[in-house]
């Protein structure tokens, strides 16, 4: 791009990004887009299935669920055969739901019954882990002990070459949070974007670690009505 700043972004540059993020890392996606949560996950989809890697999607009360409704009313049909969902509460089921767990208020048991569910169900076969609804699961949080050690499981997951995980949260309900733990998330996380509205376009805004690597490029603009035809 000539000027990779303001130009809006092609499938490349966006392919280009992703290229970027290795397993063992650990990626956070604030989204505070309209539909920047639901534009990431269609490219993510596209991207893992052209790369043949599977991917399993942590579906906490139906926010996965919700996100791929809304796919059918903006035109969007992203491969799904190559994902694997695990509900975590909620009851709309969408794609090939191979496990339905209970949420459970103690973060421990929820993280043991986790893995558990995922190892069962792809062994040890690297995988792509998309979390959503993240912000749903961290708002039942009794306590500031409680966020800490899901953020220590995340941490111990870190170099888990078998593993690439991406969390998408929506940062305006996890903010509204007596303890708004973004911070916290964010220093685990080894690459941070942000989604934010601008006009007609969706900002992509690089804030972390490996991203800043692209010939100095800290943000990009998609426009969404050519993601559609990018696929």
């Amino acid at each position: 791009m000539k000027d990779a700043k303001l130009a809006v972004a092609t499938a490349k540059d966006i392919e280009r990004i992703l290229d970027e993020v290795r397993f063992g890392g650990f990626t956070l996606v604030k989204n505070y887009s309209m539909v920047g949560a639901e534009l990431m996950l269609y490219a993510l989809l596209n991207y893992t299935y052209g790369h043949s890697l599977p991917v399993i999607v942590e579906d906490i009360f139906d926010a996965f669920a919700g996100y791929v409704r809304h796919f059918d009313v903006m035109g969007l049909a992203p491969p799904m055969d190559h994902v694997g969902v695990l509900k975590v509460g909620g009851i709309d089921e969408v794609g090939n739901v191979f496990g339905k767990l209970q949420f459970e208020a103690d973060p421990l048991l929820y993280i043991k019954k986790k893995e558990r569910a995922v190892k069962e169900a792809i062994g040890d076969d690297p995988h792509v882990y998309i979390i959503t609804g993240f912000e749903r699961l961290l708002g039942f949080q009794r306590d500031i002990k409680s966020v800490y050690a899901i953020a220590s499981h995340m941490r111990e997951e870190l170099g888990n070459e078998k593993r690439l995980v991406i969390s998408i949260v929506e940062g305006h309900v996890i903010e509204g949070f007596p303890m708004n733990p973004l911070p916290l998330l964010e220093g685990v996380a080894t690459s941070v974007i942000e989604l934010h509205d601008r006009e007609d376009l969706v900002c992509l805004d690089l804030k972390k670690s490996v991203f800043n690597i692209l010939g100095g490029t800290n943000k990009l603009f998609v426009r969404p009505a050519d993601v559609v035809g990018w696929c």
